[in-house]
């Protein structure tokens, strides 16, 4: 029996730029110039005590783009450089990225090829230099591996321009993916593929409509579906995107059948969306094992920031800081499991006995999680707590 185990950390739209002035032109938290103390008031310092003291260490680290805002110049360098500090931190082995929107100048601020900017950062920008001609030719490129295959995506290969005349047909606006690139990574994984290996696709752009919270759909990845066919098709364990800053993660059928769990990674530091949807700032390490075969099972531990507050991960502020992905199946049997374990105790029921005798709750998506909540108070059982944020006991009120 093959067991393959992969730790990932994500780290999504910092949107780093310099520190202004007029502090309603500022973006992010993460600042190229900004001072690092308070650390409560600086992202990455503040992280880098959370992984020193927690002990965490991951494999990789996936960064799903817009490392700066409005493609500056020096945030992306100061960006980019930052998620490499987490990962020496993190001790992963690698760091693989794609590029966002807001890594490019399609709207020819700075110069007349929306790409010269982060094509001449170099080091090893935003992948390893073997991988960068078919990035940058194509608009994808596969980190294949022993144990695990990497799908990375430009979805901005397309913005080479901006109409401001033509929002919706704005190619600096939404993510597209030719039928021609579709049709290649298919023949790619029809010859390459292998069921045992952990596969991962990390695009900026969302290949499905996210447009909850007035979010808006022009965005979207055009040719999306045909895309997520495929991915379907060669059973894709999980889908990272980043762009929206708005965390979610849900399951999206493919044409076959086969659901893929789908990860809007939401933003490691910019402000926008705390103004317009009331959401913070998230940072993930998700584990996945595979056995044989059969679809991968993850957990996801997020950690969210608030300034002045730093990271935490024992509140639910827009995204549960314990979830997962894997378990498909109706959670009558886990409702069941529950209440004969915590009705044949006379007290309440422990976390830690529970999880240990019914592990399929670690791998519950967070809409799942509030599911079983719900089915779980029909039958009298309550909880001291979300189970997204793992309350301490579990116990029966009575009829």
């Amino acid at each position: 029996m093959a067991v393959n185990t992969l730790k990932i950390a994500v780290i999504s739209d910092l949107h780093c730029h310099p520190l202004e002035k007029d502090f309603n032109k500022n973006n992010t938290l993460l600042f190229s110039d900004g001072l690092r103390l308070p650390t409560t008031e600086h992202p990455v310092e503040n992280l880098l005590e959370i992984i020193e003291k927690e002990k965490i260490k991951v494999d990789l680290v996936l960064s799903p783009g817009d490392f700066t805002h409005q493609s500056n110049r020096q945030g992306l360098f100061s960006g980019w450089s930052y998620v490499n500090e987490i990962a020496r931190a993190l001790k992963a082995d690698d760091v693989i990225a794609t590029i966002g929107n807001h890594d490019i100048d399609s709207r020819h601020t700075y110069s007349n090829y929306s790409f010269e900017i982060p094509k001449k950062v170099s080091q090893s920008f935003p992948l390893h230099k073997d991988k960068l001609k078919s990035f940058w030719d194509t608009g994808f490129t596969f980190i294949d591996e022993s144990e695990y295959l990497i799908l990375v995506v430009n979805s901005t290969h397309f913005h080479t321009h901006y109409n401001k005349d033509n929002p919706v047909e704005n190619p600096a606006v939404k993510g597209k993916m030719d039928l021609s690139q579709i049709e290649q990574i298919d023949k790619y994984l029809s010859e390459n593929s292998v069921d045992t290996k952990i596969k991962i696709v990390l695009v900026h752009h969302h290949p499905i409509q996210h447009s909850r919270l007035k979010l808006g759909e022009e965005d979207v990845i055009e040719n999306g579906d045909s895309f997520m066919n495929v991915l379907g098709k060669h059973r894709f364990d999980l889908v990272v995107h980043g762009h929206k800053h708005d965390p979610w993660l849900r399951y999206i059928p493919s044409e076959n059948g086969f659901a893929m769990p789908v990860l809007s990674s939401g933003s490691f530091s910019a402000t926008n969306q705390t103004l317009w949807i009331n959401k913070f700032n998230y940072f993930h390490v998700i584990e996945i094992v595979k056995t044989d075969n059969h679809p991968a099972n993850g957990t996801i531990e997020t950690y969210t920031f608030k300034k002045l507050i730093g990271w935490a991960k024992g509140r639910d502020d827009g995204f549960y800081p314990y979830s997962g992905f894997g378990y498909k199946e109706s959670l009558t049997s886990i409702v069941e499991e529950l209440k004969k374990l915590v009705t044949e105790n006379t007290v309440m029921v422990k976390w830690e006995v529970i999880i240990a005798q019914i592990p399929q709750i670690k791998f519950l998506t967070p809409d799942k999680l509030d599911e079983l909540e719900e089915l779980l108070s029909k039958e009298n059982i309550l909880t001291t707590g979300k189970i997204g944020i793992k309350p301490k006991h579990f116990y029966y009120e009575g009829a």
